[in-house]
């Protein structure tokens, strides 16, 4: 078997190279992945907001209501940027605001029902789009990416560390 250049990644599947791909070289794959296959699935869903509008409405919905700094750690940017950001999704209809209880001189941002149907239609655009291509695949690579799936996860810290991710 014939040795990839440095910072190419070796062909072939893993069962059939001797050595894993070096970490960094994975790591470089699987973010230009992600990256690529994350703009196609942007794409797919209504395009009524921004990228950066369509995020922090997401949280609101996932995890509201929450005070604007709360917002801002959330989504990792400034409270002013995202003050600006409340006020659009408020100005459209997708969020709410209403006195903070724990805090008088606070509001909490709430997703209002057309905010949590424009994340579900963009969510099931997204998710169709997805399931077509992934119908597509050969048995072989569905599974490998359920896998994948599982694994991904547990890196993310969104399933159980510590145990080994059945195959």
């Amino acid at each position: 078997m014939a040795t990839a250049p440095p910072g190419q990644v070796p062909r072939g599947t893993p069962a059939e190279r001797a050595v894993p791909v070096p970490g960094p070289v994975l790591a470089a794959q699987l973010r230009r992945a992600f990256v690529l296959l994350r703009r196609q699935v942007r794409r797919q869903g209504p395009a009524e907001l921004t990228i950066s509008q369509f995020s922090a409405l997401a949280t609101v919905v996932r995890a509201g209501p929450l005070g604007v700094g709360q917002l801002a750690e959330a989504e990792v940017l400034p409270s002013p940027a995202v003050t600006r950001l409340a006020d659009k999704l408020e100005e459209a209809g997708l969020v709410s605001r209403r006195p903070n209880p724990a805090d008088r001189r606070g509001v909490l941002l709430a997703a209002t029902p057309a905010g949590r149907e424009l994340i579900a239609r963009r969510e099931q655009a997204s998710n169709a789009w997805l399931a077509e291509r992934l119908e597509a695949l050969p048995r072989a690579d569905r599974l490998c990416l359920e896998r994948a799936a599982r694994v991904l996860e547990s890196l993310a810290g969104e399933r159980p560390t510590g145990k080994e991710v059945p195959s």
